[in-house]
């Protein structure tokens, strides 16, 4: 019993670890989700993804019934020579026909019409280009979630600094209290002819590295707020309130480590895209089969016919007043079959096997870079883990150096150089573990990000 009792404190002290660190980056979870809307990468992004869509609507469209409307009025006028072998009638003798005859005819014409086609079989062209371009938009949206573990890692990376800068100024205003408090001694010391001036110079140009230091300091943070005010679009007041304390950040390496790769996904999307544009080039083989139909109205009006020379009676004209043909209705089945394109449609489908070829050589290739990142950066998060304890002990040691060197400094057993040289030892491990901390949690983020697992670590 004693056994399973640690067993399941064990668990929950892990769960409530895990749970207090995803709730330390909880506070980044607007800025973060605001990145992602306001970044004008993903807005662009997301309009082609759109295109896509209307692409496939526009496929799928082809389906529906094409109708024209025509309508056109005009003038004809025509010459017209005709030379008939020339014939005899029995009996009278009378010739037909001799020599050419000459004609001319002149109308106006008026045309209006209705024109209604739709394709019933497209040889399954028109169905697999669909699914190939809705493939294609799966793809895109995914690869459009892959680059928010990017935009989120720079924002938790860039407050992180932030915090870092944070714990700089503590670090120099703690070591401006114990210098200050030094050189009211000195200063006293030099009165009472116990100390020299030199002692109190030294510690004076100590306190001026410091403020140099936290000018330093001030410059980096203001760059940092405006670079954070373009990322995240957020007013100034909003970024300079995010505060949280800069701490490791312990992971549940076997939720951390589930690899969640958009980029993978997307890739075997587009495999389906690519197969599916095979078919559509295959089906391309077949006939194209339509429904057509058609209502018009034709008009021809005031016709003038004129004969030149006709046997016996001479030249004859004639007029009619109009021929109309109205309504006139058509409707049947049309075919298309392209039987021979020269090489052209065997290159197509050539083409699209090496455009399934060539993908999935990018998919193996890809889950073997993944695998290996995801080893790399699982042992830098390992490795960050063990140099952050060590940092933190060499701090430790640093201050407790600082403390006896103070307290023998008052009693006159160490002079101010070897003081000053506690109080710049323990600045610089302080230092040197805050910017290990910072390196920890960098290497968290991108062990998450390897896996494509960040964005949701944040905003869940």
């Amino acid at each position: 019993m004693q056994k399973i009792k640690w067993s399941v404190l064990s668990i929950l002290l892990a769960q409530f670890t895990y749970s207090a660190q995803a709730q330390q980056l909880d506070v980044l979870k607007h800025p973060v989700s605001n990145a992602i809307t306001y970044s004008k990468t993903i807005q662009n992004s997301k309009l082609e993804n759109k295109k896509t869509d209307l692409d496939r609507e526009g496929v799928k469209g082809k389906f529906l019934p094409k109708v024209t409307a025509n309508g056109m009025y005009g003038y004809m006028n025509s010459t017209i020579d005709i030379d008939l072998p020339t014939q005899t009638l029995p009996i009278t003798g009378i010739t037909l026909f001799e020599g050419s005859q000459r004609s001319r005819l002149s109308s106006q014409v008026a045309l209006a019409g209705v024109t209604a086609t739709q394709v019933i079989f497209s040889g399954l062209q028109i169905s697999n280009g669909q699914k190939a371009l809705e493939q294609k938009s799966i793809a895109q949206n995914l690869l459009l979630e892959a680059s928010y573990d990017a935009i989120a890692q720079e924002i938790v990376l860039s407050f992180d600094q932030l915090m870092l800068l944070k714990e700089v100024d503590l670090l120099i205003s703690d070591s401006e209290k114990r210098l200050n408090k030094e050189h009211l001694k000195v200063t006293k010391a030099i009165a009472n002819g116990l100390a020299i001036p030199y002692d109190r110079d030294k510690i004076k140009l100590a306190m001026l590295e410091l403020e140099s230091k936290r000018a330093e300091v001030a410059s980096n943070r203001e760059l940092l707020y405006y670079k954070l005010e373009e990322l995240t679009g957020l007013p100034m007041e909003e970024v300079q309130g995010v505060s949280y304390q800069l701490q490791e950040i312990i992971l549940n390496l076997d939720e951390a480590s589930q690899m969640n790769r958009k980029e993978l996904d997307a890739l075997q999307a587009s495999q389906k895209a690519y197969e599916y544009a095979l078919k559509k080039e295959k089906g391309a083989q077949l006939p194209l089969l339509l429904a057509f139909g058609n209502v018009s109205y034709i008009n021809l009006f005031d016709t003038r016919i004129t004969i030149k020379d006709a046997p016996v009676v001479g030249d004859v004209k004639t007029r009619g007043n109009h021929f109309r043909m109205a309504p006139n209705y058509t409707v049947g089945l049309g075919m298309k079959w392209n039987i021979f394109e020269g090489k052209e449609h065997k290159v197509n489908i050539e083409k699209a096997k090496m455009d399934i070829l060539i993908n999935a050589n990018k998919i193996e290739d890809t889950k073997e870079k993944l695998s290996l990142l995801q080893r790399k950066t699982l042992a830098d998060y390992n490795l960050a883990l063990k140099k952050t304890s060590v940092n933190k002990q060499q701090m430790t040691i640093a201050q407790n150096n600082l403390f006896l060197a103070s307290r023998q400094f008052e009693e006159g057993l160490q002079d101010v150089t070897e003081r000053l040289e506690a109080e710049n030892e323990y600045y610089k491990q302080s230092l040197a573990y805050y910017n290990q901390i910072l390196s920890q949690r960098t290497a968290a983020t991108t062990l998450l990000k390897s896996n494509g697992n960040l964005y949701q670590f944040i905003i869940r």
